[in-house]
């Protein structure tokens, strides 16, 4: 199994932390956000790893990490960067955003998921947001899912009543799952080329969860892999403060 970490925003909200470097080069403790990971994904099995990069690409340097460039990166978002590495998507992966840190046990819960498609999502999400002022709760990228766990429905525009919890950033899919992503992309992109794409004002400018509901619209199931914290997301200075502690937390 590889690990695709996505990592080629500008990280815009992170500032001044962000000024020289990209957002997965912070540190959070001793180490950078992208270390921490690829030190967790490297001891879970995870040697093969890819990291699409983008702003400030020639800050990325460590080594034994195959690096594909988002020559678009100020242009686009997440759906369209992660398809950079489309050709590294031929056989069991883990797809990761590169502002999120995690504990390996969450990581462990979504390898031993046997569908195709399936998606770390925090049951316990609201707690996270409380004097998050700066990321407030109406940004979260929630999930609502059926009795099964499969997902109904994605993205930034739910009330909280409607949440069942907040996808965090971290997918699985197998040899299946990747024929599936590839063939449905091309699909959506033709369609959605110049035009809103879900809750994207573009298709360039889409999320996961955009591609995700246009997934679901085409019966394609996505499994909820569900979770209680152990993990954070790096977008802002009140973010950075806070975890500064996380490992440190048993």
């Amino acid at each position: 199994m590889k690990a695709i970490i996505i990592a080629a925003g500008l990280g815009s909200r992170l500032k001044p932390y962000t000024n020289e470097i990209p957002k997965p080069l912070v540190k959070i403790g001793n180490k950078t956000i992208l270390q921490n990971n690829l030190y967790i994904f490297n001891y879970l099995g995870k040697k093969d790893r890819h990291v699409i990069v983008g702003y400030k690409k020639e800050k990325f340097k460590y080594k034994k990490i195959n690096y594909i460039y988002n020559a678009q990166f100020e242009k686009n978002n997440i759906l369209e960067s992660l398809f950079c590495a489309s050709s590294k998507m031929n056989s069991e992966c883990i797809i990761s955003y590169s502002d999120i840190i995690f504990k390996k046990s969450i990581v462990k819960k979504l390898i031993k998921s046997k569908e195709d498609i399936s998606i770390l999502v925090d049951t316990n999400w609201k707690k996270t947001y409380k004097g998050r002022t700066l990321h407030p709760i109406s940004q979260a990228e929630n999930v609502s899912f059926n009795k099964e766990l499969f997902v109904k429905k994605a993205g930034k525009h739910f009330t909280e009543k409607q949440s069942n919890g907040e996808f965090i950033g971290m997918v699985k899919i197998n040899t299946k799952g990747c024929k599936i992503f590839k063939k449905y992309y091309k699909i959506a992109k033709k369609k959605y080329k110049s035009k809103k794409f879900y809750n994207a004002k573009t298709f360039k400018k889409a999320y996961l969860t955009d591609f995700f509901n246009f997934l679901i619209d085409h019966k394609i199931n996505i499994k909820c892999v569900n979770i209680k914290n152990n993990w954070m997301e790096i977008d802002t200075i009140q973010d950075y403060k806070k975890a500064q502690n996380f490992f440190k937390k048993r």
